[in-house]
């Protein structure tokens, strides 16, 4: 299965400037409204499209994402479990690739600008709805206003997706708690205490995706910029428990960088990987 075979209401849009945030225009806006809200039931989509056209020409690609999830939230006078509910409307098919997520799904990226701000409002609600939009689009910036909110919350619920059968589903488990994910909001108890994050690491090491173990590589990666003691120690733990090849890949990903800078601790630490591999 490809992208050309899921197709969405926006798929029809052209972007001809390629810049991401023309995307997000008075075109988009208009099936964004036409999607989640005919027959102007919940909110006049007239009011809602005259107002963003009215502010998005100088905005950038952040800004303009925001002032849809702002507006929406302004137009619609409902309650927050009754604006996810119009716009799960938005979610169609789920994506079945490691790739292409970001052209299949770039309708959803107000939406998850939307949960980020406004997450806090019910913090079980907005992990549900980010468990559906993981699987069409990235919820790995959203979830981060919950994990500030609720640590306890957030561990309890990445703990049960990285068991997930969706690979999308355990990649935010990693993701979502990377110590320095780019555009992403710093999470403060992960930043303190890389260690909290470890059991997610731990479970999805052996990841048959490579999605999936990507992104846990670069998440120690992280964490080695944080605590190298502690991921020496992790990757350790790992090399003592039973050897995969998929285990060898995310170390040896995660060390790539110190590598490159010729860090003599991590230099050996690759040529032990290697000569493991070559036994197995």
């Amino acid at each position: 299965m490809d992208s050309i075979t899921l197709k969405t209401p926006f798929s029809s849009l052209e972007n001809p400037s390629k810049k991401h945030k023309d995307w997000y225009r008075e075109e988009f806006l208009k099936i964004f409204c036409d999607e989640i809200n005919p027959h102007d039931k919940s909110f006049s989509n007239t009011e809602f499209q005259k107002e963003f056209k009215r502010k998005y020409l100088p905005l950038e690609l952040k800004q303009r994402l925001t002032l849809i999830a702002d507006l929406f939230d302004k137009h619609c006078n409902l309650s927050f479990s009754k604006k996810l509910k119009l716009l799960e409307k938005l979610l169609y098919k789920k994506w079945p690739l490691e790739e292409g997520m970001f052209n299949y799904g770039f309708h959803l990226y107000p939406v998850s600008q939307f949960i980020e701000i406004h997450a806090t409002e019910d913090l079980e609600k907005s992990l549900d709805f980010l468990e559906k939009l993981t699987q069409r689009f990235t919820s790995e910036w959203a979830i981060r206003t919950i994990a500030n909110a609720d640590k306890a919350l957030t561990l309890k619920r990445m703990k049960k997706w990285a068991k997930d059968d969706n690979f999308h589903v355990r990649r935010l488990a990693s993701e979502g708690l990377r110590p320095r994910l780019p555009w992403g909001k710093q999470i403060e108890w992960i930043s303190e205490n890389p260690a909290t994050a470890l059991p997610i690491y731990n479970k999805l090491r052996n990841d048959k995706s490579l999605y999936v173990r990507r992104s846990v590589a670069n998440s120690m990666g992280d964490i080695i910029k944080i605590d190298e003691k502690l991921a020496l120690s992790t990757f350790d733990s790992w090399l003592k428990k039973k050897i995969t090849s998929e285990n060898l890949w995310v170390i040896k990903h995660a060390i790539r960088t110190p590598v490159k800078k010729n860090n003599q601790v991590f230099l050996k630490l690759r040529a032990k990987i290697d000569k493991i591999a070559k036994k197995l």
